[in-house]
């Protein structure tokens, strides 16, 4: 994955498109006050939503509201890092899984366990590491990964189980144990199917979940390829038709580009069909769905991306304006056609201005080297002209961290070497900013 991502890197980048007018709109950010934020929810009728903040003994369970980010009250309990939450379906409960064990919380005052359950066995040090809630039957949907010792030898371990959070009891396990970590999973709306992929050598699974049996594992990885290693990132059911499903992550396949290899894909479960939306860039992080399934928003190194399906058009491609944070997880409420996010300790709200009749084109070319680096870069601007340019270099959250040069410069030749040995070693972007427009190309500092 990284020599990959590093060749990506390393190539020039050429802009010559068409951008819209469509704009990310910042409404209120605030920090939790307890360290990285674990995982949020929306909670029933979209007035407020719950978070995990923070990790270790002083963590705490947040309610906040979803008009300012106000934090309304607050549970404080041990959290690890990883620890995931999802809403049951009448409201009035939470699921938790954190760390080695999973529970069954009531949504009031003091958020009071009511089952707590694990997996119980003398070889297998399991970490719960995903979770997805049944809408029709009273079951959880894990992911466990782990570890168990075979002929003397430590090996890891994972597979997908299912418990009655009614009971706290072992429902079924949809796998055995194997060698591979199942990323994502989740469940249509209508609890037809459940679905997984797993890390590696790529399956997508579904199952029907009226009688618990798997009824498609499409071969995601390209074995007749050197790099046949897949990395899902995120997986979701449409929301209009539970037969599709739409999946994200990179998925190395010698017939397609490097571009191709990552992005959202949709496969059909009736027709075992997998497809890739021409898309103009793509990206492989976590998204969501909005507008009845017209656009996906995807987030993944710092940068916000949105896809209009039914147009096979993209309305927007940037580093996410100061104070918005969408790096773990952004989540929709329609009916106030907004969205919040996080990222590390902060929690944002933001809208989406859909506007896309004004045309812009420009181009603009970046080359940076060396890249990777760790003590200089050089950065070259090839177009022709003089125009009045502001260079400056931003981290995955959008922070300004270092100030190249501003001013009427002539791109056709400007040349710039500029020392980042004092940035902590991580991936960053240079920032353009020419006029109204704003041009990013990543670099990373070893």
């Amino acid at each position: 994955m990284k020599s990959v991502l590093l060749a990506i890197l390393t190539t020039t980048i050429l802009m010559s498109y068409t951008l819209s007018s469509a704009e990310i709109v910042p409404v209120w950010h605030t920090e939790s006050g307890a360290g990285d934020i674990q995982d949020m929810e929306l909670l029933k009728g979209g007035n407020q939503f719950i978070a995990l903040a923070g990790q270790g003994p002083e963590a705490q369970i947040q309610i906040r509201n979803t008009e300012d980010g106000e934090l309304v009250r607050f549970y404080t309990i041990p959290i690890s890092t990883g620890s995931k939450l999802k809403i049951t379906p009448d409201s009035t409960r939470v699921l938790m899984i954190n760390g080695s064990f999973g529970q069954l919380r009531l949504l009031d005052e003091q958020f009071t366990i009511l089952k707590t359950f694990n997996i119980e066995s003398e070889s297998i040090k399991i970490i719960f590491n995903a979770l997805a809630i049944d809408p029709v039957r009273p079951l959880v949907y894990l992911s466990a990964y782990g570890g168990q010792y075979i002929n003397g030898k430590y090996q890891s371990a994972s597979k997908i189980l299912a418990y009655n959070y009614e009971t706290g009891e072992h429902f079924k396990d949809l796998t055995e144990f194997g060698e591979y970590e199942y990323t994502v999973i989740n469940v249509s709306d209508d609890g037809k199917y459940f679905a997984s992929i797993n890390e590696g050598e790529a399956y997508l699974k579904v199952w029907d979940l009226s009688t618990m049996e798997l009824i498609r594992d499409a071969q995601l990885f390209d074995e007749t390829t050197s790099d046949n290693w897949c990395e899902p990132k995120d997986i979701q059911f449409s929301k209009l038709n539970n037969d599709m499903i739409y999946y994200s992550g990179r998925f190395p396949n010698k017939e397609l580009t490097a571009k191709q290899n990552d992005g959202v894909r949709i496969y059909a479960i009736s027709s075992n069909i997998n497809s890739l939306n021409n898309q103009e860039r793509s990206l492989s992080g976590k998204f969501l769905l909005f507008d009845n399934d017209e656009r996906s928003l995807v987030y993944t190194y710092g940068t916000l991306y949105i896809y209009n399906f039914n147009e096979k058009s993209q309305e927007y491609y940037n580093i996410p304006p100061k104070n918005i944070y969408v790096g773990g997880k952004t989540i929709y409420l329609a009916k106030n056609d907004c969205f919040i996010g996080f990222a590390g300790a902060n929690n944002c709200k933001f809208l989406y201005d859909r506007q896309t009749s004004i045309e812009i084109n420009y181009q603009e070319e970046i080359i940076i080297s060396p890249n990777p680096t760790t003590n200089t870069i050089n950065i070259n601007l090839n177009s022709n002209g003089f125009e009045y340019i502001r260079l400056s270099i931003v981290d995955l959250l959008g922070n300004e961290v270092g100030f190249i040069e501003e001013g009427l410069m002539n791109k056709s030749s400007y040349q710039k070497e500029y020392d980042v040995s004092d940035l902590p070693p991580s991936t960053y972007f240079i920032r353009l900013e020419i006029g109204k427009e704003v041009v990013t190309k990543q670099f990373i500092k070893e």
